[in-house]
Formats: C-alpha cells, structure tokens, sequence
C-alpha cells in the first residue's frame, strides 16, 4: 500500500518494503538488510495500546528466539521502535498445512512424514521446557524447494506466541496471556487439562499432535461439531472414534491406532510424556499400514469449526464440567453433547476488548506425572440433595401432627 507509513520505515537496520498480508493482530511485510530478505511481523498499530498483545508479541519472539531447528521458523531480531512492534524472521515461501488439506487429502505416506517432522520440532521445543500450546494445520507450514534431486517438501512450525514456558526464568515471571480464570486455545485441538484449565505441560501438545495425526490419515478430525460447546465437550467426554467409524473402508494397522488412541488419552498420564516419545512411536510405520478401500471416496466436507484461537471464560469451563446435563462416572458411557447457541469467540476479537487489565502472574505447569487419578474431574454437585430436602418435609409433618395432638387431647380434659 503506497500510503503505509512503515513502508519505507527502517526497524534495528532492517528496511521495510512492501506488504504480504495481514490478520486481526498482526501485518506481515517483506523487508531486507544486508541483501537479505526477511518477514517483518508488526503489531497492528491499532492495538498496540493493548500492553497484554505487547507481551504476547515479545513472547512469540523470545520463545523462537531459543528455538533454533531447521523445523521451526528462525527468527533473527525482535523489538519496539518508535511504538512499532515488531518481529524478524525467515520469509518462507509455500502454504500451510491447512490450505493443503482445505483443497485435499493427504496420501498416508506423506501424512505420517509430515507428522514426525512436525513431532521432530516439537520434541526439541520441549527439551527446552516449551510448550507450543496451539499446534494446528494452520501453524503448520509446508516449503516447497527445488534441489537437484527433485522438489523437496521441508516442514516449518509457526507461532510460538501461547507457548507456556515450564522453567522459572524471565520469560515464565511475566504471567500468563489470560486474565485469571481466562484459557486461550483452538477448541479442535485442545487437550482436556487446557479446556479446564488445569495447569498443563508437555503432555498436552502430544494430544493436539494426536489429532492432528488422526486429521492427516483419516481427513477428518476425531471430533467435528459446528458449535464451540458441543466440540469442548467432546474433548471431555467422548470417546474417541476408531478410524473405521470415522472412514468406513479405511483400515489402520491395529498398532498404530493404538499410538493414536494413546496419543488422544483424555488423562495425561494416559498420554505419551512428550512429543519425543510420540516420535518414536511411530518410527515403525509407513504408508502400509493404512489401507483404502477402492470404493468411490466420500465427498469431502471438510469443516473449519473451532480452527480459530478463542477466549473460554470461566463460568464456560464451569458449564461445560459441572452442568447437570454433564455428569462423568466409571461405569457409565460419556453422554452425548448438547446442542446450545453459543457462538465461536475469535480470540482476536475478544482481546481488543478484554485483554487491556494487568495479568495475573502464575506458578509454572508441573512435569508430567505417573498421576493415575480419573480425568477429567467433575465438580461435586453443591445443590441440597434429594434426600435432605425429603427429611425436611417428614420432619415439618410430624412437627403439624404433634401440635394437632396436643390440641385434641387439651380439648378432651375434664
């Protein structure tokens, strides 16, 4: 845009040239230094009142900034220039993974190579105690290169910018992004302990992973419902489908489904302990372990519902966990989820408004336990009981019988 005023605009040496794109928080332009052409990511100036984007913003940056693998996006400088917030990283050229699976599905072989790729990343993120807290298609980017032995597909992961630092450092002392009781995340993706709340680890990338990797095989997430509270619940409480009820003619060697399912676990310590140990499981498999049938395929209805970061608030969360249409037992079958008229909350949207407070500071996420406790947990019902509310009543009728006795007899003496 010739009337953009950073274009033009030099941030610590690096030149700012033209526009690539933008979003609700953020404007990606093209910019060089020393003959090399980089991505600038700004703050939209818009809201750069906002002190919580602010932090958001540096986090991002810091987080990459110690993540340096080939998988995951390079960032070279970060910082505020006359107001301007800023980050500097490698201009990549391609699409995400979830323009690709918009327009098709994936083959199994390349599906499987995506995702211990993507697993490759995000274990070394959590040796760094990182938690990526938003792992999705859409933070997945796919480079395509040309090389002397062929067009090579390289995958780079995206936006750190909710990462949970687990270590006491600097960075972890700033607090969370979410006002106290606040969880932000894509409610396709997000574990059970991030739905509630709980304070979360490791443990709950390797869930977003696990559908993610069930997304990438059968073309369809294991939970698909349009509205918010119906796909929170559905992390909660369902099980999850087997592939061959998901895609009728699809059969998954009965070990890798069994990865998967313990990828999806709804307990965490039911779980993989970190997105290494995911990797390794599915070291063994290649594209012969998913076979076709050779059917006419399904049309393909692929839904977008709950792919966007939101804000869950706590009186949602406490719907969702302790509602009386919403019970959880041992012995019982996780009911189905109830259709409400909520509407998907854009967490773009939601922080313009409600994100300009100070944050709450909160202690670190615990490591991964050997926990066996059930999950998840269901409040206890704090409503009197039916069974107290009974003993009032008898309790008020022999009071009125007694008090009609004593008049009688009183009236039959002499």
């Amino acid at each position: 845009m010739a009337d953009d005023p950073l274009i033009g605009k030099e941030l610590n040496g690096f030149v700012v040239q033209s526009r690539i794109g933008s979003g609700a928080t953020g404007v990606v332009y093209r910019g060089s230094k020393d003959g090399r052409t980089v991505a600038i990511k700004v703050l939209n100036e818009a809201l750069g009142h906002i002190q919580a984007l602010r932090r958001r913003f540096e986090r991002e940056a810091r987080a990459l900034g110690k993540l340096e693998h080939p998988n995951i996006v390079h960032i070279e400088d970060y910082g505020v220039v006359d107001d301007v917030v800023f980050i500097v990283m490698e201009l990549l050229h391609g699409q995400t993974l979830e323009a690709v699976l918009q327009r098709h599905a994936l083959e199994p072989g390349r599906a499987l190579n995506i995702m211990r790729t993507v697993l490759e990343a995000v274990a070394f993120a959590h040796e760094a105690e990182i938690v990526h807290r938003d792992l999705k298609p859409a933070n997945v980017f796919l480079v395509h290169e040309d090389t002397e032995d062929g067009e090579r597909e390289t995958v780079k992961i995206l936006d750190f910018g909710l990462a949970k630092f687990l270590s006491i450092d600097e960075m972890s002392r700033e607090g969370t992004l979410t006002r106290r009781g606040r969880v932000v995340g894509t409610p396709a993706y997000m574990a059970p302990e991030q739905i509630t709340g709980i304070s979360l680890d490791l443990r709950a990338d390797v869930y977003a992973a696990g559908v993610l990797l069930y997304e990438l095989l059968a073309d369809k997430r294991p939970f698909d419902y349009e509205r918010r509270s119906q796909l929170l619940r559905a992390h909660l409480f369902e099980p999850v489908p087997t592939f061959a009820e998901s895609c009728p003619g699809m059969i998954v060697d009965e070990r890798l489904e069994r990865v998967v399912r313990r990828a999806l676990a709804k307990d965490p310590s039911d779980r993989f302990p970190d997105a290494g140990a995911f990797r390794e499981a599915l070291a063994e498999f290649d594209a012969s372990a998913i076979e076709l049938s050779l059917g006419s395929p399904a049309a393909r209805n692929r839904s977008s519902s709950g792919t966007s970061s939101v804000v869950i608030a706590p009186d949602e969360r406490e719907a969702l966990t302790s509602s009386d249409d919403v019970k959880v037992s041992a012995s019982s079958e996780p009911p189905a989820p109830k259709v409400d008229s909520d509407a998907p909350t854009e967490l773009d949207t939601e922080l313009d408004t409600e994100l300009d407070t100070e944050l709450d500071t909160e202690p670190p996420p615990p490591k991964p336990t050997d926990d066996t406790s059930t999950y998840p947990r269901v409040l206890p019902d704090e409503k009197p009981a039916a069974a107290g509310t009974a003993a009032v009543w008898i309790l008020g009728l022999l009071c009125l019988g007694a008090v009609g006795f004593a008049a009688w007899y009183a009236a039959t003496l002499p």
